[in-house]
Formats: C-alpha cells, sequence, structure tokens
C-alpha cells in the first residue's frame, strides 16, 4: 500500500486564466491493487510548489510559507488533511525538503532555510538560514547538517549548520563550504 500525494495548480491556472494561482489543491491516491482511489483532496489558497512525507504529516510548499498537513479521522471513517502549523517568511518556497523534525525550503530569491517542527509546541521555527542571494531551482539534504543547492545560473552550493558559533547570530546563518559551477541546469536531485 503506497500513498501518492500530488498538486494540480497548473489546470486550475489555465482554467481561471490567471497569471498566478489563487487556488490549487492537493489531491491523495491510495496505490492499491493497479488501482488510485482518491483518498483525500484539500483545497489551498494558492499554489502548491512542491510536497514531501514528514512524520507521518504532510508539509506543502504554498507560495510565501510552508504549511504543514495532518491527517484527521473522519467519524465517516475517512481521512482529510487538516492544516496544523505553517511558517510565513519566504519570498516564493518552491522546494521542501524533509529529515527527522528538520525542513529545508528552497525559496526563490532568499537562497536555503533549515527549520525545525517542534512537536510539543505544535509549531515550525526558523532555525538557520543562507543569507546570500541565491535564485534556487533545487535543494537536498545530504546529512543532519550539510544541504545541497542549486541555483539558476548553472551553479551548485552546499551550506553547513553552524553548530559551534560563539553568539546566536552565528548560529542563525547557514555556512557556504562548497561551490561549483556546474554549467547545467538543475532542477531536481
Amino acid at each position: 500500500m503506497i500513498v501518492m500525494c500530488i498538486t494540480v495548480s497548473g489546470q486550475l491556472t489555465s482554467c481561471l486564466k490567471e497569471n498566478q494561482p489563487s487556488k490549487d489543491r492537493i489531491l491523495v491516491f491510495l496505490v492499491e491493487d493497479q488501482k488510485l482511489p482518491l483518498i483525500a483532496e484539500k483545497e489551498t489558497k494558492r499554489a502548491v510548489y512542491s510536497l514531501n512525507a514528514f512524520n507521518g504529516k504532510q508539509p506543502a510548499a504554498i507560495n510565501q510559507k510552508i504549511q504543514l498537513y495532518k491527517w484527521m479521522l473522519r467519524d465517516d471513517g475517512t481521512c482529510e488533511l487538516q492544516s496544523e502549523c505553517g511558517h510565513h517568511g519566504h519570498i516564493l518556497a518552491l522546494y521542501v525538503q524533509t529529515r527527522g523534525d528538520f525542513i529545508v525550503v528552497g525559496d526563490l530569491m532568499k537562497s536555503i532555510s533549515l527549520l525545525i517542527y517542534k512537536r510539543e509546541e505544535g509549531a515550525i521555527e526558523e532555525r538557520t538560514r543562507d543569507h546570500n542571494a541565491n535564485w534556487m531551482s533545487a535543494v537536498e539534504i545530504l546529512d543532519d547538517d550539510i544541504y545541497l543547492g542549486a541555483q539558476n545560473n548553472f551553479d551548485l552550493f552546499t551550506v553547513r549548520k553552524n553548530s559551534n558559533g560563539a553568539t546566536d547570530e552565528e548560529r542563525g546563518c547557514l555556512e557556504v563550504v562548497g561551490e561549483y559551477h556546474l554549467g547545467e541546469f538543475v532542477n531536481r536531485f
């Protein structure tokens, strides 16, 4: 049994003749016995650019924010996605990757941000970010401390958490530890 989530913003945009979608949908399908029954649908107020699995929940990059959805069981036995918490502060959150309680966001212009999900508080907070302006085209988590980014001028770069920084300001910045001009556009790792 596999659960598959997709977003359908392109379809809605063309139907509504909008430059930027004012609404979108997350569709959740169950892959079972060569069939794809729809098990949940969630409408959003803006475009969903990226989805990822996260500790039994569903983080979604929706325009300027990361929205975390949790699964709720209805009285009739069906499931629905319900908004749990979110994090604002991005220009355009395009990419989301997860590992443990961490969420890595690739923003259109604000490079890479590292968010942490605080279970007890039911909140997402920014832990650290890259303060360089990078026009992101992909992001990936290499290990607990190092993250890989691709930008639209055909470059790859790695950043590292500065856990040993002496001040909160130093710990709040991702440190660039590698840069490579690839010469090719990367949109997925």
